[in-house]
């Protein structure tokens, strides 16, 4: 346990002159975090073991006790019920973690740092917040009255596995290697692609493996409101590529990106299935309230090329598990998780040919 008036009186040398606000992206940058660790080390004045000059730095300007989980390359989420029900998710497994807060006052004050680094505040009358952090992870926090205190934070993972060759790769996963290369085909062939799955499935990690395919000739438009996919690619409207669409606006921009000749267009969307993506996108866009039943079937089919629909099993490997196509306004399956043939989409078999 750490010694609380060492805590207070360290923080009053060197947390005093950092803005609250800005605690956890300082901590956040590794060169940052080294010096703050050494003048941690200088303030305290009595020799401090390794571990606790970690857990110290950690409650001063980090993620308190979580801090060694989100630091772990291994865990990808981490879910706090209460000062001591933690879980985290390690290696797609769901595990209890083995650490701690003192009590519910750490985890409130934890959240109202979370929601200070990101702009906003925690009050009775809004006692909840989802933030995107700096570093692209999103975290959500609740405060009393509507329950908790309790956080879940889901790490920003810039991870980018190629489709095909050995693990990690999506062929290693489970894809058929024609599979791939059929994939691979219809990005260079500008075919319009929309990959589907739940959250955590991989949906963002594929669509950067598919990204990886297009020509480096060719420059993006992207559009996401975190920086997740992290392409090369330099900056003109050839294609357009889309993090996610969830909202009723972002289906009506992406239909209006689609129709206006941006072909090879690549977006990803909350789905069961590949048939499950275009029923989501349909009653998306006719939310929207801009474009009849007719219209919105007409501009799906005519927009959309071919459907990825990832999931993860029960052990949390993910994979690609459906690759379908839209011909003649129904969803056509092309290749599914288990199956050696590939099927050729029709739209696309004169290019690919």
């Amino acid at each position: 346990m750490i010694d609380p008036a060492l805590v207070a009186r360290v923080r009053a040398e060197v947390a005093s002159g950092i803005d609250p606000a800005g605690l956890l992206a300082v901590y956040a940058e590794p060169g940052r975090r080294a010096l703050l660790r050494e003048r941690v080390r200088a303030a305290a004045r009595v020799p401090i073991a390794e571990a606790e000059l970690d857990a110290m730095c950690a409650e001063l300007f980090g993620f308190g006790p979580l801090q060694q989980l989100l630091d772990d390359p291994l865990v990808t989420d981490v879910l706090v019920n209460g000062p001591r029900e933690i879980f985290c998710e390690r290696s797609g497994q769901l595990e209890r973690a083995g650490v701690a807060f003192r009590g519910t006052e750490d985890v409130a004050e934890l959240a109202h740092r979370i929601a200070a680094s990101v702009g906003r505040e925690l009050t009775l009358e809004r006692p909840f917040v989802d933030a995107r952090m700096r570093d692209g992870s999103r975290a959500n926090a609740v405060i009393a009255p509507i329950g908790g205190p309790s956080l879940s934070i889901r790490k920003f993972n810039r991870l980018s596995i190629p489709l095909r060759g050995r693990a990690p790769s999506w062929v290693a996963s489970g894809m058929h290697d024609d599979a791939a290369s059929l994939l691979e085909a219809c990005v260079r062939e500008r075919a319009s692609i929309v990959v589907s799955g739940a959250t955590g499935s991989g949906k963002s990690t594929l669509l950067r493996s598919l990204a990886a395919a297009i020509p480096d000739d060719e420059r993006l438009v992207v559009i996401e409101d975190t920086n997740e996919l992290v392409l090369p690619h330099s900056l003109r409207p050839d294609r357009i590529l889309v993090g996610e669409v969830r909202t009723p606006r972002e289906a009506s921009a992406l239909i209006e990106a689609l129709s206006t000749g941006h072909e090879g267009s690549l977006t990803t969307i909350h789905a069961g299935s590949a048939a499950g993506a275009i029923d989501r996108l349909a009653l998306l866009l006719a939310r929207s309230g801009e474009l009849g039943e007719a219209a919105i079937a007409r501009h799906v089919a005519q927009g959309i090329d071919i459907l990825v629909h990832v999931a993860r099993d029960r052990g949390g490997k993910r994979g690609v598990r459906e690759i379908a196509a839209i011909e003649d306004g129904r969803v056509v399956n092309l290749w599914r998780a288990g199956e050696v043939a590939v099927r050729m989409p029709a739209r696309l078999r004169q290019g690919l040919a």
